[in-house]
């Protein structure tokens, strides 16, 4: 929208407007990098004025804009019925809009009254509904479960050679995360649970006993959602609420860490489906819960659920990735698990649509999380249910456009038409998901995917913040666009391997970033010093 700003420097208006940009915020070469928004300030900005809703017919005759309907709802429901807002594509990853130039003095007052900020997003629906597919939940198809021989009188000694299992003390050290001591005292982590996932106290406390005893001592906060209850006995534990709290406590103590457990389901296309049939995670309903809090919000929030893209509404699948957006306004890092299928079908490893095509998954292809692929091996390669794809729904975010037209430049016409080559590409970064330790129900057992991959990276994103809160300095918020300045070095670069489906190998690793593992694995010690700590 080059004409309003080309008229508009010093409206105060537009002053706010640029502070509350998520790509100034999250721009680590602006001087509002990580200057995080409030509750009220994020509401105060994106609340249309109630003559808006009359305003839609003057907009699309005069900037050649589709008809949209806006909401008068209070401000607590940000972004449920209106349209992207006049805002440059790079800094909202929305369908473009074309722009109708005027000179009319009158006609730039009126659209500077009534532009409203990031979560005026498109129109929802609700003749549509959802059908989704659990990511990580099912034990006998995506989630990658086996019995784990294992002696639980001592954890198992890091060995720097390739094998085939990874406990809490191995990758503490391939991630170097005991080089920084946490303080724990502002820091704080939030983990997701749906479909009614619960963590077991029982079980933790027997996790940290054989793999990290000094965690003993730590407290696992509890946020029951929308009638949610918690784990009673251990039969009710959960295997993925289970992995989430163990490694991403594991890795990150002593950071505060809150367990969220969602009760309830998505919208299903079958309006027949029974509920303990349909799989769809309520996103909405946890992250408006999230929107809603004052304060005491994570700084980080590990989610390691999903579905295949296509099978999600696309405005509703726009509306969940605004209230994203909105959590990184605020400071929370969101990072989502990219899928077990490679580059096809969740829970159907290699499978594919018809015609054959790559699926790419929701909400990992959300431009305003950060998507985690998954390695195995020492030294690390790609393990080969990593998902990686090209979104159908978002369009390539501002960050992406050098990183990926040099990988795409690389790849040529190889798999021409299977995926959208302007597509918001994925993961973002990897981590170790290969047979991952746990205790489940009081028994050491091992686990596989990337829903072990993402919250360990997401706890070293809280011992980062932990630093950085240390120092008197204020946490990342949204990742994406610091990550892809990073310089070469400062991930471990995965070079190795690919994830294979729909009858292919899959894209390769290859040096820089890829559509495999991303920009690659942590190093804490690198990481802290490439934010100056």
């Amino acid at each position: 929208m080059a004409f309003l700003a080309s008229h508009s420097h010093h409206s105060p208006f537009w002053a706010h407007l640029a502070l509350l940009s998520p790509f100034e915020i999250s721009d680590p070469s602006s001087p509002r990098w990580t200057e995080h928004l409030s509750k009220e300030e994020v509401e105060e900005f994106s609340a249309p004025q109630k003559v808006s809703s009359c305003s839609n017919l003057f907009l699309s005759r005069t900037a050649s804009i589709s008809h949209a309907t806006h909401s008068n709802e209070h401000p607590q429901v940000i972004g449920s019925h209106s349209r992207p807002p006049l805002k440059s594509q790079r800094n909202f990853s929305t369908q473009p809009f074309q722009y109708m130039r005027t000179t009319r003095p009158d006609s730039l007052r009126f659209v500077q009254r009534h532009i409203v900020f990031l979560l005026t997003c498109t129109t929802i629906s609700t003749s549509f509904s959802l059908r989704t597919t659990p990511l990580l939940v099912d034990l006998l198809s995506s989630l990658i479960v086996d019995d784990g021989a294992f002696n639980q009188q001592s954890a198992p000694t890091p060995v720097p050679s390739p094998q085939p299992n990874m406990s809490l003390p191995e990758l503490k050290t391939l991630y170097r995360t005991d080089a920084y001591k946490a303080k724990g005292t502002r820091s704080s982590i939030g983990i997701t649970g749906y479909l009614e996932q619960y963590a077991n106290f029982a079980d933790l406390k027997q996790f940290y006993s054989i793999f990290h005893p000094p965690a003993l001592k730590s407290a696992l906060h509890v946020g029951l959602i929308n009638g949610a209850i918690g784990s009673r006995n251990i039969s009710e534990a959960g295997i993925e609420a289970n992995l989430d709290v163990q490694f991403a406590g594991g890795v990150s103590y002593p950071v505060k860490q809150i367990f969220y457990s969602t009760y309830g389901r998505g919208q299903n296309t079958n309006q027949s489906i029974s509920y303990e049939d349909n799989g769809n995670e309520p996103y909405d309903v946890f992250l408006t819960y999230l929107r809603k809090k004052t304060k005491d919000l994570p700084q980080v929030l590990t989610t390691s659920y999903g579905e295949d893209e296509n099978t999600v509404p696309i405005n509703y699948a726009r509306r969940v990735c605004k209230l994203y957006a909105a959590l990184g306004t605020r400071g929370v890092s969101a990072l989502h698990a990219s899928g077990d299928g490679g580059v096809g079908r969740m829970g159907e490893t290699g499978a594919c649509f018809t015609p054959n095509r790559f699926v790419p998954i929701f909400p990992g292809g959300c431009p305003y999380v950060t998507t985690v692929g998954a390695t195995y091996q020492i030294p690390e390669t790609t393990v080969r249910f990593s998902g990686g794809r090209f979104s159908d729904y978002f369009p390539r975010p501002w960050y992406q456009h050098h990183a990926v037209p040099r990988y795409l430049k690389t790849l040529g016409s190889t798999y021409e038409g299977l995926f959208n080559k302007n597509g918001g590409a994925y993961p973002d970064v990897a981590a170790q998901g290969y047979r991952y330790f746990i205790v489940y129900q009081g028994k050491v057992i091992r686990v596989s995917g990337t829903s072990a991959s993402t919250p360990t990276f997401a706890a070293i994103i809280a011992l980062l913040n932990d630093a950085l809160l240390s120092k008197g300095r204020r946490p990342l918020g949204f990742l994406n666009p610091w990550i892809y300045t990073l310089k070469s070095g400062v991930l471990n670069d995965i070079t190795t391997g690919s994830n294979p489906g729909c009858g292919t190998t899959g894209f390769n690793a290859t040096r820089g970033w890829d559509p495999a593992t991303g920009f690659g694995t942590p190093d804490l010690p690198r990481l802290l010093k490439a934010l100056k700590l």
